[in-house]
Formats: C-alpha cells, sequence, structure tokens
C-alpha cells in the first residue's frame, strides 16, 4: 500500500505523460515522410521536365501525368485515413463520438485541401493552353489554407470563445483550442496509430500543464502565420516570374524548403520548452 502511494506521488512530480517516444518510430517517421516528399516534391519535378522535353510529350499529358502522382497517393492516404474512422472496430476516433462518420478535425481540413487542390490542377490543365503556374500552386495553397485556420482558431482561442459543435475531442461548449494542438491529437491518434489512449492522455496533458499550453499557443502562431505568410508569398512570386518552368519549379521545392526549416526549428524550440515544464514543474511540486 505504502509503495503505491509512493508511485502516484512521483507521478505527481512530473507532468501527464503522453503515449508516444519518437525515438522509437524514426524509421517509420522517416519513411513516412520520405513517401510524401517522393510523390509530393521529388516525382513531380522529374517527371514534368523529363516527360515534355525527354519524351516529347505534350504540355497537357506532362503536367497531367505528374499531378496524377500527387492525385493517387492523396486518394490513398485519404482512404486509408478514412477507413480507420469509419471501421466498426475503431479506436482512434474522437473521444466521446457517437458515430463512425464523425470524422476529426485534421480529417475535414484534408478533405478541404484535396479538393481545392484538384480544381486548381483541373482548372490549369482544361485550358486551351495547360497553366504550368496553376499545377504550381497546390503547395503555396495548402500552406495558405493551414496557416489561415491555425491563426482562426488562435485567435478564437484568445478571445476565449465557446465551441459551438465538437471539434475532434473537445466537445461542443467547451473553449475553442489552438488548431496545432487538434491537429497534433488527430494525426498521432490516428496515422500514428496511438489510439484514443493519446487523445486522453494529450488533453489531459494540455489541461494540466500551463506551460505546456503556452508552447502550443505559440507553435500555433509560428505555424500559422508563418505558413500564411509564406503561401501568399509564393503566389505573388509564382504570378510574376517569367519562366513558368522556372515557376513549377520554385512552387514544388520553396515550400517544402520551408516546412522542413520549420520543423528544425519547432523540434529544438519543443525540446527545450518540455525540458523547461518538467524543470518548473517539479519545483512547483517541492522536489527541486
Amino acid at each position: 500500500m505504502a509503495a503505491q502511494e509512493d508511485n502516484r506521488a512521483a507521478e505527481s512530480d512530473v507532468p501527464p505523460g503522453l503515449p508516444l517516444n519518437l525515438r522509437d518510430h524514426k524509421r517509420a517517421i522517416s519513411l513516412t515522410w520520405g513517401f510524401i516528399l517522393l510523390t509530393s516534391c521529388i516525382l513531380p519535378l522529374v517527371l514534368f521536365p523529363s516527360l515534355h522535353w525527354g519524351a516529347n510529350l505534350s504540355l497537357k499529358i506532362s503536367l497531367s501525368l505528374s499531378s496524377a502522382i500527387l492525385g493517387v497517393s492523396t486518394v490513398y492516404s485519404l482512404g486509408l485515413r478514412t477507413w480507420r474512422l469509419v471501421k466498426a472496430d475503431s479506436n482512434c476516433r474522437p473521444l466521446k463520438s457517437q458515430s463512425r462518420w464523425n470524422f476529426d478535425f485534421f480529417h475535414w481540413n484534408y478533405l478541404l485541401g484535396f479538393v481545392l487542390v484538384t480544381l486548381i490542377i483541373i482548372i490549369g490543365l482544361t485550358r486551351e493552353t495547360p497553366s504550368v503556374r496553376m499545377t504550381s500552386l497546390p503547395p503555396s495553397l495548402l500552406l495558405v489554407q493551414v496557416g489561415s485556420t491555425l491563426v482562426i482558431t488562435g485567435i478564437l482561442a484568445k478571445l476565449h470563445v465557446h465551441q459551438p459543435f465538437p471539434v475532434s475531442s473537445t466537445p461542443a461548449g467547451a473553449v475553442f483550442r489552438p488548431g496545432i494542438l487538434v491537429i497534433i491529437e488527430d494525426v498521432v491518434a490516428v496515422d500514428g496509430g496511438r489510439d484514443r489512449r493519446y487523445r486522453s492522455a494529450l488533453m489531459a496533458r494540455y489541461t494540466a500543464s500551463e506551460r505546456f499550453q503556452r508552447l502550443i499557443a505559440d507553435l500555433n502562431w509560428f505555424w500559422g502565420l508563418g505558413g500564411m505568410c509564406m503561401g501568399v508569398l509564393m503566389i505573388a512570386v509564382l504570378a510574376s516570374v517569367r519562366d513558368r518552368t522556372f515557376a513549377f519549379g520554385l512552387g514544388w521545392t520553396i515550400p517544402w524548403i520551408w516546412t522542413g526549416t520549420w520543423a528544425i526549428i519547432t523540434t529544438y524550440w519543443a525540446k527545450s520548452a518540455l525540458r523547461e515544464e518538467k524543470r518548473t514543474w517539479a519545483e512547483s511540486k517541492g522536489t527541486v
């Protein structure tokens, strides 16, 4: 009995834990990001010039085939994610979800992004002279879409606006939380296979730790404002660059370089903030 009390006391000396150690999943993370970069950056860049100038195919066919790679991979990923959420024995749906069709926040944004990108590509390809510039826009448009979503949810959270509907595991009537928190919850639970255990643990950590709340809010502005500004800047650049082939190259590379840079900064920033959270948590419990 005394041992159990000691264990509970020890647990209270650190923030509520999260059932995920990224170090144990380095290979899976590397493979996932490798696949994303291959289908969403490398292949479009290689296929378009290779087919158009190397194989002497028409501009329309070259752009269609290079865009199809992105479309096929996205449909596969979206379909797999949908199945994980709707199957009868799914254990990764939002907490308190009453319906198998109650998709999470990230899923709806994924669907919206897919529709926007598909429309832009179709419009660009169905012109009398296919528009290379329009087919270079998808990565920049996604930056604007995701960035604006994070900024809007950040503002709503800052103003303590109550949700009129559930947002993933946050029920209707609760105060909005930064969008990046909900995206982390959804991606890790569904795509990362950590299920509802992670959703519950993340919500508990966010509720219990003010420093964790501050980190999430700061990262939300960092990615939200950064993504919006970068996306708008890229769209302006792509519209003004004279060489359309150069615009195509810029459109499919610069957003990914930006994303990689932001991810590296976020990694070191989060590690430092979590160490500080643990230290101050222990101090508040009088253990340091």
